[in-house]
């Protein structure tokens, strides 16, 4: 987390060699005075996608899914971070908050914040044999934020490599 939207020049710069965790730097502008260990949004969200994959029995409840986010954007606001929701999920978040279909608010969603939590998927279910299977997890996991072709294209191709390197790949 501390060296988030850093470059690797600035990485160096500011803190050497890295040799264990670090507190971020006052004048980060995501994550500004966190503390040595914290994490980035990627992980938390994908944690929350890994939880419900397990409280769901294999599947992620879209409802769920958006009340989670939810949950976790404002607990995040009240630490102080400015590493929350990024465009597209926000905006279905906010379309659901206004009474939109979970199941349609993703229709916008061509960022990658589908990608960047998927990796639970990839490591709870095999690419192959059975594909189609496979990629329904992948598409549940996206539907409420990035139902899009571009979006469920971006976290199945993170997913497959996941589950391609979980399986000796």
């Amino acid at each position: 987390m501390p060296t988030q939207v850093m470059s690797r020049a600035d990485v160096v710069r500011v803190y050497g060699t890295l040799r264990g965790f670090e507190s971020a730097q006052p004048d980060n502008p995501v994550s500004a005075g966190m503390p040595a260990g914290s994490v980035t949004d990627d992980t938390d969200q994908a944690v929350i996608v890994a939880r419900l994959l397990v409280e769901g029995g294999g599947h992620v409840d879209p409802l769920r899914f958006a009340e989670e986010l939810l949950a976790w954007e404002k607990e995040m606001k009240a630490k102080g971070s400015f590493d929350l929701l990024g465009p597209s999920t926000k905006a279905a978040l906010d379309s659901v908050a206004r009474g939109t279909d979970p199941k349609e608010a993703g229709r916008y969603g061509t960022t990658n914040g589908a990608a960047m939590r998927v990796t639970p998927v990839g490591i709870a279910f095999a690419c192959a044999p059975d594909t189609e299977r496979f990629l329904d997890r992948v598409v549940e996991s996206c539907q409420v934020t990035h139902d899009t072709t571009v979006g469920i294209a971006g976290a199945a191709a993170v997913a497959a490599a996941v589950s391609t390197g979980v399986a000796g790949g």
